[in-house]
């Protein structure tokens, strides 16, 4: 039996999940979405607290177990609220059901989470469609999550769950899944009625903005053709107020040729054939103006009482149909003027290779127009055949894109067999999106005649028009009769413009009056004039053009007439004027430049030899400039060279002459001399003013210059001589102590000054220790492998820069400072040697050059070098003496004695520069030598079929019958490199391989990575 209280505790359960809904309604969605967590723990906590109630009133309490809609309320929570309520409210009954205990609590709990989650779940796949679900996928929904809990019923002891089976299993069914259809129901219709009320309204605001503020007409009509409501817009389109408008039927005001088609369409409308229609239509505004317009009209028709609204779009295409018959009745005009005018048109359609051809085209070549437009290749062989080449070529280079223009002459023989010379135009006038020509357009004419009779007169029209220099004809008395394009482009005239006006109106105050009265007396005497004018533009600005006017014959009905030619070149002349300057004149300083210094020494020289006057060339160079520029920069060297070169240009007269020649180097002409006192006077004008304070932005600098004179003709008589002059003079100058002049005399050609010089800086270089040592590698050609190299000196002075060895070397042995450089070379090899050793765990043989100097003297003991070597722990092998063939011819004992010392002491000799002294074998043999180097002279031009290539094998054989190995010097390419290798050369030593590098170069290239190599090769292989 079936107990009834069930059933009335289920609609029990129903009332309160009813009042869920109750509840849901009273929140505003606003409220909703602006505090969404607030409202989500809220709504679940309302669930939460009715499904407690809903288990306060159990259907069934019996033995520990309780049942009631509890599940229909979470898993619609969990369909329609989504995860945080439902978890919230589950929480809640949770708690409560935990609190009732009994054999059920764990299954009833189990239930509480399984309800929420199958609606959750059920949410995941139908979130974006909860408004489409059906009452019968509710239905079934609530039976599966029904089912599927009192499956869960088994999880108590087995005969309790049967006997509570039996009890709920039918109320259950019956109760809960219609429970759940109409709560899900209600609960959607809550939800969503909202939402499409907001849809609703934004439809009708939608329509309302468009209706009253949109840039189209909008009517809406009855049945009968009335209009019953009609926007702003429509009013204003048709020029009639919106209670006149009202008044009337559209068809009143429609144009009498558009009414019939538009009736025809609105009576199938009426009759149900078709619900819209859209049409290009007519209609009479008030003012009696067409309006055309493109209309869309669709009508809304009510089913239940026959009811039938028309709504119209009106929009106002006047301007556009305006435009299309402007451009048809301009192509009707055209069409007619080109049938009417003897001119051939041809559209040429690139994709299609089509041709259209007109009449006129068609009678040139005397052939019917349709069969010319089915074979244009009849146009094409009828050409001559001196000309078809070039004709194809020029559509060709049309069609490739090489050109977007045709303009051509050619004969052609008609099918009557006449000689017609044609002129072809055409132009792209359509291309793709790649730029290729899809269409070109063009005309031609017949100008037989023209090439006949007035060829001439064509040339001189087309040359008119389309000249880029500016052509007018005018009257005797100045008045403008007709101009050339180029005219109105290069005075901003238009052509109407300029027409009838006097040519006075384009005078300019740059040009005097009586420049105008002299030019009109010579046009009327000779009838041409030709020279630079200035005009003046239609905006007002000054330009410069070459004029050219001749006269034409006067004939009897007309008086004489003029034709001016002109261009303008004002920018050729600004052109002109700016290379000039910058050719001559310095950039920064704005002074002559060495060009125009030149150019100017050159004339001087030549006036000056015709009426023999004197003048003076000073060459002057700033003392300590380059301080300058390095402490403050390059910014302030500029600045002090503008300064220098004011000071320099208040120093003499206007007619003198100041210029820079690059860097601190000025030079200054002083001419018109009577005697040598006003150049001495000038001289030290200039040193005093370049001794006074430069302020250099914050800083203050000082500066002074070194001056060198010479004189024309006394010293020189040509411009290169001069400038020569002038330099030694100058370097003599600074030589003495700088912040002086000094005349040229003879003796400053000798290099007695120069060398005085040097060896006073050899001596402070030996005493400040200026030198470095380079080390050129010297390559075993067998295995490619570094293990010599050979140190060669380098000086690097503070203020004359390197200076190279095979200029103070040989001043060195002169003044036996060769003792103490030599000395040092030897002493930084064997340290450098010890340092690689120590580093890097390699022995490199540094080979050193020494003097014969150092041979014959007594003060140096060979024990001394061997003693260094000792302390620094190297192998006498680590260094190579290099020495010269001449060396070994020397008699003195002294040199003798410490050569073969050497040799005992175990240090290799090299015999540098071998086979271009005067060498004796039986002295090789004597000493022992160790090396021979080839000089780099066999080597330069080293070939396979060269002498030197044979003195070279010669060399090296002689070398190694004697025990001695051989390095070849100044290898620069692959072919001598491998050629000397396969005469059995050991060493190479050249810029092939590598210029002589500083220590830390030549550690980085040959040392230092092929000892890291070595590391990571070791680390991986252990």
């Amino acid at each position: 039996m079936i107990n009834l209280n069930i059933f009335f505790s289920f609609f029990e359960n129903a009332a309160l999940l009813l009042a869920l809904v109750y509840l849901y309604s009273l929140f505003p969605s606003h409220q909703r979405h602006s505090h969404l967590l607030y409202w989500q723990l809220g709504i679940g906590a309302i669930i939460g607290i009715i499904g407690v109630i809903i288990m306060m009133s159990p259907l069934v309490f019996q033995e520990g177990l309780q049942f009631d809609s509890r599940s229909v309320l979470l898993c619609l929570s969990g369909l329609f609220f989504g995860v945080i309520p439902t978890t919230v409210a589950a929480i809640f009954m949770a708690l409560y059901r935990y609190s009732l205990g009994g054999v059920g609590a764990s299954v009833g709990i189990i239930m509480l989470f399984c309800s929420g989650f199958l609606g959750l779940v059920w949410r995941h796949y139908r979130k974006n469609h909860l408004d489409q679900i059906s009452l019968v996928a509710f239905y079934v929904f609530g039976i599966i999550v029904h089912v599927f809990l009192l499956f869960s019923v088994l999880l108590i002891p087995f005969e309790q769950a049967v006997d509570t089976l039996l009890l709920i299993a039918f109320p259950i069914l019956i109760i809960f899944p219609f429970l759940t259809m109409v709560t899900g129901r209600l609960l959607t219709q809550i939800m969503f009625r909202e939402r499409e009320q907001q849809i609703k309204s934004q439809e009708d605001f939608l329509f309302r903005s468009q209706f009253d503020i949109g840039n189209i007409g909008i009517s809406i009509t009855s049945k009968a053709k009335y209009w019953l409501k009609v926007n702003p817009y429509l009013c204003q389109m048709l020029g009639y107020s919106e209670s006149e408008l009202k008044a009337l039927t559209w068809a009143e005001i429609t144009h009498p040729d558009d009414l019939n088609k538009d009736l025809l369409k609105y009576d199938k409308m009426v009759k149900g054939e078709i619900d819209e229609y859209e049409m290009d239509k007519r209609f009479v505004a008030k003012d009696g103006s067409i309006v055309y317009t493109h209309i869309t009209i669709a009508c809304r028709r009510n089913p239940d009482d026959d009811g039938f609204l028309v709504i119209a779009g009106f929009l106002d295409i006047t301007k556009q149909k305006q435009a299309e018959l402007a451009l048809l009745q301009s192509k009707e005009q055209l069409d007619l003027v080109l049938d009417s005018s003897e001119l051939g048109v041809w559209d040429w359609d690139v994709q299609k290779r089509t041709v259209n051809i007109n009449q006129y085209s068609a009678d040139i070549l005397c052939c019917p127009m349709s069969k010319l437009n089915e074979t244009p290749k009849r146009w094409i062989d009828a050409i001559d055949k001196n000309d078809k080449l070039r004709f194809l070529r020029s559509l060709i280079d049309i069609q490739k894109g090489r050109s977007i223009s045709q303009k051509i002459e050619y004969q052609l023989i008609n099918l009557m067999g006449e000689s017609r010379w044609i002129l072809q135009t055409g132009k792209v006038v359509d291309i793709d999106e790649k730029g290729k020509p899809l269409r070109v357009c063009g005309t031609l004419s017949d100008i037989t005649d023209i090439k006949h009779v007035e060829e001439t007169l064509s040339v001189a029209a087309s040359v008119y028009q389309n000249s880029s220099e500016a052509m007018s004809v005018f009257t005797s008395e100045g008045v403008i009769i007709d101009s050339n394009p180029a005219f109105s482009l290069i005075t901003g005239f238009k052509k109407d413009e300029i027409k009838g006006q006097s040519l006075s109106m384009f005078k300019s105050e740059l040009q005097p009056q009586k420049f105008y009265d002299q030019l009109s007396v010579q046009l009327k005497q000779i009838g041409r004039w030709q020279g630079e004018v200035w005009m003046q533009h239609k905006n007002g600005e000054n330009y410069l053009i070459l004029l050219t006017i001749n006269s034409v014959n006067r004939t009897k009905t007309q008086s004489a007439r003029f034709v001016a030619l002109f261009s303008d070149i004002t920018e050729k002349k600004q052109t002109e004027e700016l290379i000039w300057r910058q050719a001559n004149y310095d950039s920064l300083t704005g002074l002559p430049n060495r060009r125009m210094l030149l150019a100017f020494l050159a004339k001087a020289v030549t006036q000056t030899d015709r009426q023999r006057n004197h003048f003076a060339l000073m060459f002057l160079d700033l003392d300590y400039f380059k301080e300058i520029n390095d402490t403050l920069g390059h910014d302030m060297g500029d600045e002090l060279l503008l300064e220098t070169a004011e000071r320099l240009k208040r120093c003499v007269r206007e007619s003198d002459v100041v210029a820079r020649l690059g860097g601190d180097e000025f030079t200054i002409v002083l001419t018109n001399l009577d005697d040598n006192h006003g150049v001495e006077r000038v001289a030290s004008q200039i040193l005093k003013s370049l001794a006074e304070p430069y302020l250099l932005g914050d800083q203050t600098a000082y500066i002074s210059g070194s001056i060198g004179i010479t004189l024309f003709p006394d010293d020189a008589s040509t411009t290169e001589a001069l400038l020569k002059n002038a330099d030694q003079a100058m370097y003599s100058a600074k030589t003495h102590g700088r912040n002086r002049f000094n005349y040229f005399t003879p003796a400053m050609q000798s290099d007695a000054q120069k060398r005085m010089l040097l060896v006073q800086e050899l001596k402070n270089a030996v005493l400040q220790e200026q030198f470095e040592l380079y080390y050129q590698p010297i390559v075993e050609l067998g295995s490619d492998s570094v293990i010599k190299a050979e140190a060669l000196i380098r000086w690097d002075h503070p203020t004359m820069g390197f200076i190279s060895p095979a200029e103070f070397i040989p001043i060195a042995e002169e003044t036996g400072m060769i003792i103490d450089i030599g000395n040092w070379v030897f002493n930084e090899a064997v340290a450098q040697s010890a340092k690689w050793k120590a580093l890097f765990n390699v022995d490199i043989q540094i080979s050193i050059n020494k003097s014969p100097v150092q041979f014959r003297d007594e003060t140096t003991d060979v024990q001394d070098w061997l003693s260094t070597m000792s302390q620094l722990q190297l192998n006498a092998k680590s260094i190579c003496i290099e020495i010269t063939e001449g060396l070994l011819l020397e008699k003195e004992q002294n040199v003798e004695a410490k050569l073969l010392a050497y040799r005992e002491a175990g240090l290799e000799v090299s015999l540098d520069d071998f086979g271009t002294g005067y060498s004796s074998l039986s002295y090789l043999r004597k000493f022992n030598i160790d090396y021979l180097k080839i000089d780099k002279s066999f080597v330069n031009n080293l070939t396979p079929d060269s002498n030197d290539l044979s003195l070279c094998e010669a060399m090296i054989v002689m070398a190694h019958k004697l025990g001695m190995k051989v390095i070849a010097e100044g290898i620069e390419t692959e072919q001598q490199r491998n050629l000397l290798e396969f005469a059995g050369c050991d060493y190479g030593q050249g810029y092939l391989f590598s210029h002589a590098l500083c220590s830390e170069d030549f550690e980085q290239k040959y040392l230092q990575q092929p000892a890291e190599l070595i590391l990571i090769n070791q680390f991986t292989a252990s």
